[in-house]
């Protein structure tokens, strides 16, 4: 005891420091608000981070939540509950997934996009595919034509979540029921269960209860099954725009001796010139198309009777003087027997009177016009009968044309179906 006394403000030091330093180790070894914030557990189903200057919730399993489905994050101490909405769903870059399309059809592999693939509002109207390593190759996969995308999810929520506190909160996710996963691995859904343990150790916390339903005044666990609508049958498509003379492209516009020079209708001089190109034809040699042609050259050049390509030959010229009926004198007019390859027939004949030349071939201006598709038109020949043209995955044949009760007949085929349409347009 009288050493106590003696030394007792030695002792009261020493316990001062001991007690300091072991709160000090405590502190220590004891994690910051951030890092029992940021830092999961075993138990903890969920952990925030940053991503591109935005909070993002990373759920830690694999989920299929898109965006508008629903988050709601319990506070385990208070039973305070937050409700959130998805605002945007991250894949990272090479990251695995599994996508459902919805024609039932399931890919897995690795995403092959150059950065994250985000999901936003309005997600499924993109243009641009997903890229997928598979185990059969690279599936580019329109976003369309997509289901859901199940994987590793960073979510951006509607409202900040910074202020959660991870190790203190449980979280359960609602999206709808179309969206499971349609496989035998049922643990692997994000979907309402009971707990597997007292301890409802679940990193979901999904606690519904068997759902009861009212069905004609009778309690069901099941809903009777819903009548599926017949699909309905895609439009035609295709409407006549215009149904007009198809002028020949050759005019007779001079001659030097017994040669004439033809205007060529479809061949400007240059880009910029409103003036067309004139031909020297001379007599019984064929000419083809110049695919060549550059300012200053004929559009036409000579080949031989062999040539497949061969376009058109003059087998006669002559020049002839006729009385103007406008002055009463005389006018020398030149004319010529024309023979078209392309055509086929017999030769016709061309002269200097002709403005146009009528050959009485005819065109007709098509228009293709399908909900979902870019509208586009076509043009064809009145004597390209039997003509296959297409449109996405359908293919149109011109089957015959009626130009007394002005209309056409159209065959329509969709690829993957046997369904023939034979429809009658009017022009």
């Amino acid at each position: 005891m009288k050493f106590v006394n003696s030394h007792y403000d030695k002792i009261a030091i020493v316990l001062v420091l001991l007690t300091l330093g072991i709160v000090g180790v405590i502190s220590f070894m004891e994690p910051s608000d951030s890092e029992k914030k940021n830092k999961p557990s075993g138990a903890h189903s969920f952990s925030i981070d940053s991503v591109g200057g935005e909070d993002v919730l990373i759920l830690l399993k694999e989920t299929q939540l898109v965006p508008g489905d629903s988050i709601e994050i319990r506070n385990i101490g208070s039973d305070e509950i937050e409700k959130f909405s998805v605002k945007k769903v991250i894949f990272s870059k090479k990251s695995r997934v599994t996508i459902q399309s919805k024609s039932q059809e399931i890919y897995k592999g690795r995403l092959l996009n150059p950065s994250s693939t985000i999901l936003a509002a309005g997600w499924d109207k993109s243009r641009n595919p997903i890229a997928l390593d598979t185990e059969k190759g690279v599936k580019n996969i329109s976003f369309k034509d997509i289901k859901f995308i199940r994987g590793e999810q960073k979510l951006v929520l509607n409202e900040q979540i910074d202020t959660i506190d991870v190790g203190d909160s449980k979280i359960s996710v609602y999206q709808t029921k179309s969206q499971f996963l349609n496989d035998s691995n049922r643990t692997e859904k994000s979907r309402w269960t009971s707990s597997a343990t007292e301890g409802n150790s679940s990193i979901y916390d999904l606690f519904t209860p068997p759902i009861i339903y009212l069905v004609n005044g009778e309690l069901t666990t099941t809903l009777p099954e819903v009548p599926t609508e017949e699909a309905k049958e895609e439009e035609f498509g295709l409407t006549v725009v215009s149904f007009e003379k198809n002028h020949y492209r050759l005019k007779l516009a001079s001659w030097i001796g017994k040669t004439p020079y033809f205007e060529d209708f479809q061949t400007r001089v240059s880009a910029n010139s409103d003036k067309n190109v004139k031909n020297r034809l001379e007599l019984n040699i064929p000419y083809k198309e110049n695919e060549n042609y550059r300012p200053g050259m004929p559009s036409l050049i000579k080949t031989n009777p062999e040539d497949e390509g061969k376009l058109v030959q003059v087998e006669f010229f002559t020049v002839q003087q006729v009385k103007d009926p406008k002055t009463g004198g005389a006018k020398m007019v030149g004319r010529a027997l024309v023979r078209d390859f392309k055509k086929g027939g017999k030769p016709f004949e061309i002269n200097s009177l002709m403005e146009k030349v009528d050959t009485g071939d005819y065109k007709i201006n098509l228009k293709f016009d399908i909900a979902g598709e870019v509208p586009s038109s076509i043009e064809l020949d009145a004597n390209e009968i039997e003509k296959v043209f297409n449109f996405g995955s359908r293919s149109y044949k011109l089957l015959r044309i009626n130009k007394e009760n002005k209309n056409i007949e159209i065959e329509k085929r969709i690829s993957g179906k046997d369904k023939i349409t034979v429809k009658t347009l009017n022009f």
